[in-house]
């Protein structure tokens, strides 16, 4: 029962909202680092999958194309980059030239050359290694078939 002079009070003190975003902003906090390693192991697997499907573009070309056609992987820049090149013109880029995401690396400038036939030309690397601070990954190439092989 309501007297007179006295109010119906309702909603929330100051004090109780500021408690509330205490509580909050120390969950916040404790959440960062988690998604911080999230992120990173997010960019070594992006890599894998985008590396994959430019050695297998790569392969398709030389194949369809009836020449040679490399995938280079460039570690002089930074970040580290990679692109598709016909073997006969290899300073040009068929596509795009590709940017790994930031802290993941190639752990050596490699080139990866596919034949008509599909498979690699003798002395082309069969494997590229793909390094983060959360690990690394390998992919490899079957050198007769052109298979690309993500672990």
């Amino acid at each position: 029962m309501l007297h007179i002079g006295q109010r119906r009070r309702s909603g929330f003190t100051l004090i109780e909202m500021t408690i509330v975003l205490f509580i909050i902003l120390i969950f916040l906090a404790m959440s960062v680092p988690f998604f911080t390693g999230f992120s990173s192991s997010t960019g070594l697997k992006t890599a894998e999958r985008e590396v994959g499907t430019v050695l297998r573009t790569g392969r398709s070309y030389a194949v369809s194309r009836n020449e040679n056609y490399d995938v280079f992987f460039n570690t002089a820049t930074t970040p580290h980059t990679f692109k598709i090149c016909r073997s006969a013109v290899p300073t040009v880029s068929i596509d795009k030239t590709y940017q790994l995401p930031a802290g993941v690396t190639f752990s050596a400038t490699t080139t990866v050359t596919f034949t008509p036939n599909g498979g690699l030309a003798s002395g082309s690397a069969a494997s590229v290694t793909i390094n983060s601070a959360k690990g690394s990954k390998q992919i490899t190439v079957d050198t007769a078939t052109g298979a690309v092989t993500m672990p």
